[in-house]
């Protein structure tokens, strides 16, 4: 699975608030020297100059009236007092202000080699505020004094997290406004992609927006045009063929009728054949043409075409075994889909030694039809290839007749109802050609 977004408004996101984020390291670096350091310098002047003011007043006092002093100030929440010279209040220091803090507040005390420590108090104006203790030597006496670091230390820019905040949204809307802008193109030619891969000419894309889209536009217009017409002449070109084959062939047969009595009976017999032969070529040639694209979707079950082509062979004295179990009906175009299993019945007849197996069922949300049969089987290379148009397996079924159209009308069916057209090798030898079927046509 892969961790990059792979929508066009994910990147577009992703990449802009990358940018953001960097832009706010180095501008944190920048923070950093510019300001947390000028803010921790002057943070020590209070400090020191709060905490040297109250250490000289004390230091001139006696005792006694040093305690009252000092309790004056403790209730007043100016300072803190552990009268325990043997205490360790809270921890050294850990976080990045306080050790830049240390940097300069030692320097400036009343002595040298003084003990600092910190803690977080969750008394002191009933918040957390971080407290700055100092050991002081009185020379009868060592205590600690606790200064609130919220007295003295500057106010955090609490703007840059707003500038932040607004920076992020600002990039979520450009994002959108960006991907929206590229993804409507985008859409209209990848709908029109897949009306032209299902074989029907789509309605010509707009060639509004940019320079860029405009040209892909009009390219995307024009190609499909030269397809339409390069498909109108092919299909043009069959059926004259086909119409122009199929009359002198009737005049053939009719001839061959009149003198049957005077050819031997194994030589009328093979030409019958192959007269028959090449009318049924021509048939699929004249099928590939009427392709079936303008017939209109109707709610079927395919039980029923199933069983009605099936029926059809038996009839004819073929063995078909159904296997027809409980599934949903859907949009189908029941001529077309009556020709797919035509063909592929047919073909399981003719190359699988007449043993077919013929089963439907439910996988998922799609209607599965798969036909079975015992031949010798296609190898996996050779699928995609017989897809294509007049291509037969010459080698290994040489003797049998036609003009190689049939999976590929099948293919071009299995297309139109946004199905699936899947064959591999069965267990003992033979074919599984399977047919998924959408429940939903528009899935």
């Amino acid at each position: 699975m892969s961790l990059i977004p792979n929508t066009l408004f994910s990147r577009t996101m992703f990449v802009m608030i990358s940018m953001i984020i960097l832009s706010f390291i180095a501008g944190f670096f920048i923070f950093v020297i510019y300001f947390t350091r000028p803010m921790a310098s002057s943070s020590a002047d209070l400090f020191s100059l709060h905490i040297n003011s109250v250490y000289q007043a004390l230091h001139q006092l006696n005792p006694q009236q040093r305690e009252t002093y000092l309790t004056k100030l403790e209730s007043e929440g100016i300072l803190y007092v552990i009268r325990d010279e043997n205490a360790r209040p809270g921890r050294t220091a850990e976080r990045f202000y306080e050790r830049v803090f240390l940097e300069y507040y030692p320097q400036k005390l009343f002595a040298k080699n003084v003990e600092i420590r910190f803690e977080f108090d969750n008394v002191f104006n009933s918040e957390k505020n971080r407290l700055v203790w100092v050991k002081v030597d009185f020379g009868d006496k060592k205590i600690w004094l606790g200064t609130p670091m919220s007295k003295f230390k500057q106010p955090f820019p609490n703007n840059l997290i707003a500038q932040l905040l607004v920076a992020l949204v600002l990039t979520l809307v450009g994002a959108y406004l960006i991907s929206r802008v590229i993804k409507r193109p985008l859409k209209q030619l990848i709908v029109a992609a897949d009306e032209l891969g299902k074989g029907n000419m789509p309605e010509p894309i707009s060639e509004e927006g940019t320079k860029e889209f405009q040209s892909m536009s009009r390219a995307f217009n024009k190609m499909s045009k030269d397809l339409k017409a390069l498909d109108d002449d092919r299909n043009l070109m069959l059926a004259g063929i086909s119409h122009d084959l199929r009359t002198p062939l009737a005049r053939v047969r009719l001839a061959l009728d009149m003198v049957d009595n005077k050819i031997e009976k194994k030589l009328y017999d093979g030409m019958v054949q192959d007269i028959e032969d090449i009318d049924k070529i021509i048939g699929q040639f004249l099928t590939f043409v009427r392709d079936g694209v303008d017939e209109e979707f109707s709610y079927e079950d395919v039980n029923d075409i199933v069983e009605h082509v099936a029926t059809g062979f038996q009839l004819e004295g073929k063995k078909i075994k159904l296997i027809l179990n409980g599934i949903e009906n859907t949009m189908i175009k029941p001529i077309a889909m009556q020709r797919l299993f035509m063909n592929l019945i047919n073909n399981a007849w003719h190359y699988g030694r007449q043993d077919v197996e013929v089963e439907t069922s439910m996988q998922a949300d799609h209607i599965c039809i798969e036909i079975k049969d015992c031949g010798d089987g296609i190898p996996a290379s050779e699928i995609e290839r017989l897809k294509q148009p007049f291509t037969r397996m010459d080698k290994s079924r040489s003797n049998i007749k036609g003009a190689g159209l049939g999976l590929t009308i099948v293919d071009r069916i299995v297309k139109w109802h946004n199905g699936r057209l899947e064959m591999r090798s069965r267990d003992g030898g033979g074919m599984i050609v399977s047919v998924y079927l959408p429940v939903n046509l528009n899935d």
